[in-house]
């Protein structure tokens, strides 16, 4: 769903430009909400600055995970590049999504054996044996013993080296990322807030320019606070709520049914009408409608 917006001016940084489709909601998220309200400048700064690694946090990478395991059709974009940490015979090993594999991160054990996925092990195996200056038919039979070789075993491809092909016992998020940094749901609020304000959006009085002067340098205006909420329960939805003013201005961010956000601008209030907006992952179907 696209938001209509007839201005010319980047909400961000108030320059006249060329402006490009924003995803209030990140796209690496789930998100589909956009409306054309920052210039390139501004969008790549925020995409690499502030929302580039929101799947880091454990909270997001547990409902990421939890979402594509129930919806695995509708998650392939949204858990691609999640973190994972993978159990096997072998021990723990570090893990990323790729569509739909599972890639284990090379990474070097203390004894100096190296673990690798399969496909990059196999061409691993091919260039220590082109190394080592093994003969053609030698080298084909070390190949073939590498494709051949069965799980948790073992198998010598030949005098000084050996391979085990170790099965996954269990994958599970990786909880060990950084904590969502509050500028993003700053962003998807004043974004929220532009649909709400058009034009009045550019307003240069002190609340304003907090926040863009937040979103600008990274560090959260004494104005503004971010609270976390906890859910019932996990839903299949993203959604975005302006909760009106009590005294002041608060947009509510829900991701994923069982996340929501909080964020409370301290020195500003709105008027007009209040808008929800909601997303089903699971059907796509996206509406805006009129805030009870």
């Amino acid at each position: 769903m696209k938001v209509p917006w007839p201005h010319e001016r980047c909400i961000l940084c108030s320059q006249s430009a060329a402006l490009t489709e924003e995803h209030l909601i990140p796209r690496s998220l789930g998100g589909r909400l956009t409306a054309d309200l920052l210039c390139k400048s501004c969008n790549d700064e925020l995409g690499h600055r502030v929302e580039a690694h929101a799947k880091k946090d454990p909270a997001i990478a547990l409902a990421v995970y939890n979402f594509a395991a129930s919806h695995p059709e509708q998650a392939q974009q949204i858990a691609d590049g999640i973190a994972l940490v993978v159990q096997s015979e072998g021990g723990t090993s570090k893990a990323q999504r790729r569509g739909a594999d599972v890639r284990v991160k090379p990474h070097q054990l203390p004894d100096g054996s190296l673990v690798q996925p399969t496909d990059e092990a196999r061409a691993s195996v091919e260039r220590m044996l082109e190394k080592r200056g093994t003969p053609p038919i030698p080298f084909e039979e070390a190949l073939s013993k590498f494709d051949s070789a069965p799980l948790d075993e073992r198998v010598e491809l030949e005098p000084g080296l050996a391979i085990v092909k170790w099965s996954v016992v269990s994958v599970q998020p990786d909880l060990s990322g950084s904590s969502l940094d509050p500028l993003l749901p700053l962003k998807i609020a004043f974004e929220f807030l532009a649909c709400h304000l058009g034009s009045a959006i550019y307003d240069t009085a002190p609340p304003f320019e907090a926040i863009r002067e937040s979103l600008r340098t990274g560090v959260l205006d004494e104005s503004i606070e971010v609270e976390f909420l906890g859910a019932q329960r996990e839903q299949p939805l993203h959604g975005l709520l302006f909760e009106g003013n009590s005294p002041y201005a608060r947009v509510q961010i829900r991701l994923f049914g069982s996340l929501a956000y909080r964020v409370h601008f301290k020195n500003l209030a709105v008027g007009g009408t209040r808008f929800v907006y909601t997303h089903l992952l699971d059907s796509g179907q996206e509406g805006i409608a009129e805030a009870k």
